[in-house]
């Protein structure tokens, strides 16, 4: 379960103003909507979510939005973690993130569905158009489509995380294709100066192909770098450096020297891109070029005690500027990229570079657990299963301390499957 911060429970219901939730089981809901003619709307919330509380204070509370819900629909919100009915009807409609707004006919029809926080003028917009007061998404996307007007092809664009994702099967492949297709045809037509823009920028970062060699959108930004930055700050630098290493990763991978063409635009064309990015000691160009050459000796080559040698030398000319990250990285890769086949010597240099991630103060919690993790494969693999056994369970009090229950209650099971597993193989 995903929610987009911990916090005590909350009650609505104690404004005065907003919305008026509706006390009872979801099939009453349904009920007193029939007999009122009026949709049902859902507020599927955990109280641990600290997005589902900033609706609940400030969206729910609001005094326009209370008034049309009141005279359009049933509203009741929905517990997702409590047992019994309300946690049945959250997996029944596929709730996994938080907060969930789902718009019903009386017949559990879902009319429209938010995945998400909203604001008030979007949440209201969707509201407005379960009722049929606005255009829905699929005649909004047929007018799009038919007259290709920029305004409505962007507002698609806005609506379809949306939309698609609360589709399933072939059906949401369907309309991946087309979202997709509208895009396309969307950047070719806007591209220029009014394309740089926040907006279109935030449609680009959902839509735009993270994995397509020489992009015409990831070019455009590239060469009017300097004017996104100047209106938009760092994002773009961090898209097209997120983009770029993408493609050098994806060649290194496959064996073709071609990835060293797009480790020079480093030093290059997006050099102020890189720029933004922390590499300590080295510079971009040089951190860079020790991770994906490392990369094309293990994925391509094959040749792991060259990538050994190579990371020693990258740890060596990070001096006292190494950190958890770096250890972890290169040993992750070197676990990863092998598909853990490794003799005992190379299973002892992932293992010392592991322990070494695991002395730093300060690391992310996601990040010790996944190290801990691989050091507990590794020890496994070595077959020593009591030190193997001790990073598990040190993993499984680290997932204790996630904040996510549902994140935290994952980990902890993935760690007890490596235990039962552990186990078996002594």
């Amino acid at each position: 379960m995903i929610c987009f911060t911990l916090f005590m429970g909350w009650s609505v219901s104690g404004y005065s103003q907003g919305i008026k939730f509706f006390e009872g089981t979801f099939e009453e809901a349904l009920a007193k909507a029939k007999q009122e003619n009026k949709l049902v709307f859902v507020d599927f919330y955990a109280v641990w979510c600290g997005p589902c509380k900033q609706m609940a204070e400030t969206v729910f509370t609001d005094e326009e939005v209370g008034k049309y819900m009141s005279d359009k629909f049933v509203c009741m919100q929905i517990d997702v973690e409590k047992a019994g009915w309300q946690k049945e009807t959250a997996e029944k409609f596929n709730v996994t993130v938080l907060p969930t707004l789902i718009f019903f006919k009386v017949d559990e029809t879902v009319v429209s569905r938010l995945a998400g926080a909203r604001d008030k003028a979007d949440f209201l917009n969707t509201a407005k158009v379960a009722c049929g007061e606005q255009l829905s998404f699929t005649k909004l996307y047929d007018r799009a489509k038919s007259k290709k007007d920029l305004a409505d092809m962007q507002l698609v664009l806005k609506q379809a995380p949306d939309y698609v994702g609360g589709l399933e099967g072939m059906e949401a492949q369907k309309w991946i294709v087309r979202i997709d297709k509208l895009y396309a045809d969307y950047a070719k037509a806007k591209m220029g100066a009014d394309f740089i823009n926040k907006e279109d920028f935030q449609i680009v970062s959902k839509f735009n192909k993270k994995n397509v060699k020489d992009d015409a959108v990831m070019d455009f930004i590239a060469k009017n770098l300097e004017t996104y930055m100047n209106k938009l700050g760092e994002a773009p630098g961090i898209l097209l450096v997120e983009y770029n290493n993408n493609i050098i990763g994806q060649l290194a991978k496959a064996g073709k020297e071609e990835y060293k063409k797009y480790l020079e635009r480093i030093n290059g064309e997006l050099e102020a891109a890189y720029a933004i990015m922390p590499t300590g000691v080295l510079t971009p160009y040089e951190k860079f070029k020790y991770y994906y050459d490392g990369m094309y000796l293990l994925s391509y080559k094959k040749d792991v005690n060259s990538y050994v040698e190579l990371m020693n030398k990258y740890l060596a000319a990070l001096g006292d500027k190494v950190g958890a990250n770096d250890y972890g990285e290169i040993a992750q890769n070197m676990y990863v990229m092998t598909k853990g086949k490794l003799n005992n010597e190379q299973l002892g240099q992932v293992r010392d570079w592991l322990v070494k991630a695991m002395q730093y103060e300060g690391t992310g919690l996601i990040d010790r657990i996944n190290f801990v993790t691989m050091l507990g494969d590794t020890y496994k693999a070595l077959k020593q299963y009591d030190k193997a056994k001790e990073a598990y369970n040190q993993g499984y009090m680290e997932a204790l301390q996630i904040e996510n229950k549902m994140q935290s209650a994952q980990v902890q099971m993935i760690m007890k499957r490596k235990l039962q597993t552990l186990e078996l193989a002594k």
